[in-house]
C-alpha cells in the first residue's frame, strides 16, 4: 500500500515530467526518468535508456510547446512500485494532441522516478 505522501510524490512526478519537457531541458529528464526507462511514443520517439532518451528528445525537429497532466490514477505494484494511468494535452504548433500514458513508476534513492512509459494516442 502506498501512504499518502508516496501519492502526492508520484503526482508531483508526473506533473514535474511536463514542466521539465515544456522547458525542453532534456539533460534534466533523470530527475523524472529512471537510469532502465523505457519510452515508447509509437510514431514518434522511443528509446530504452537514459542517455537514448535524452538524446532522442533532443533531435526532435518540432518539440511540444506544453504538456498538461490529468486524471491520474496510481495503483500499487509492490512495496517501492507503482502503476499510473493519465490523460494527457499536448500543444503543438500544428494543433493539440490528446493520449492516454501508462507509466510504471518506483521508488529509487533519489525519490520516485518512471521506469516505464507508454504513450497511446486518443482520436
Amino acid at each position: 500500500m502506498l501512504s499518502p505522501d508516496d501519492q502526492a510524490q508520484i503526482h508531483q512526478l508526473l506533473a514535474s515530467v511536463a514542466y521539465v519537457l515544456d522547458a525542453h531541458d532534456y539533460d534534466r529528464l533523470g530527475d523524472v526518468f529512471a537510469p532502465e526507462i523505457r519510452f515508447d511514443n509509437p510514431g514518434r520517439l522511443t528509446a530504452e535508456g537514459l542517455p537514448a532518451l535524452i538524446e532522442a528528445f533532443k533531435v526532435i525537429a518540432t518539440p511540444a510547446l506544453s504538456h498538461h497532466i490529468t486524471n491520474v490514477v496510481v495503483t500499487p505494484a509492490g512495496p517501492n512500485e507503482a502503476a499510473c494511468v493519465s490523460k494527457a494535452l499536448t500543444l503543438r504548433q500544428t494543433g493539440v494532441a490528446a493520449a492516454e500514458y501508462r507509466d510504471m513508476v518506483r521508488r529509487c534513492a533519489n525519490g520516485w522516478r518512471i521506469s516505464s512509459r507508454t504513450i497511446r494516442p486518443l482520436g
